[in-house]
């Protein structure tokens, strides 16, 4: 019968036992007035509010000056120009071979026609990543070319790279 209780008694099914109290239930500090006007603080007084300086002074404002002059043009740095970087991956564990690149700023194009398909999914998984992480685009050079080769390219977003050069440098073209 005993576990039956239990049962009831972890599920909520049984009669509340209102005798069983906290031993330091009684120990408790009681506050000295019932309900939430105990914790409500003082309003500010609204005049006090309005007194207060926050540092604006209308009389503190000037007109510019006249004699200004324009601000010298920057100089715009040579942008960094990528390399295309071709790499032939046969496993997984070659994938730094991509993502060392790309993480300097190359573009990458990685031929992965000898690997099976479980790792294939396994590479691309990766270099989506890779390009979600550093900001960039993933292209598939083969899509539309009839070719029983596999060949991704993965190019970071301030390159200035065309699809042709990329395909170009995966030797398909």
């Amino acid at each position: 019968m005993s576990t039956f209780k239990n049962l009831k008694d972890f599920f909520g099914l049984a009669p509340v036992d209102l005798e069983h109290e906290d031993a330091y239930y009684e120990d408790e500090p009681r506050y000295s007035s019932q309900g939430s006007s105990a914790y409500a603080p003082a309003p500010a007084p609204v005049a006090a509010a309005a007194s207060r300086d926050y540092g604006y002074k209308y009389d503190s404002y000037e007109r510019p000056s006249r004699d200004f002059s324009a601000a010298a043009p920057q100089r715009e740095e040579p942008a960094f120009a990528p390399t295309i970087v071709a790499v032939e991956v046969a496993t997984y564990s070659e994938a730094a071979e991509i993502g060392g690149p790309f993480r300097d700023g190359d573009a990458v194009v990685f031929d992965m026609t000898r690997m099976d398909n479980g790792e294939n999914k396994r590479i691309v998984d990766f270099a989506a990543g890779l390009c979600y992480a550093l900001r960039g685009r993933m292209v598939n050079l083969t899509k539309n070319l009839d070719t029983s080769r596999t060949v991704f390219a993965i190019v970071p977003d301030s390159a200035e790279i065309s699809q042709l050069e990329l395909e170009r440098a995966a030797g398909l073209r």
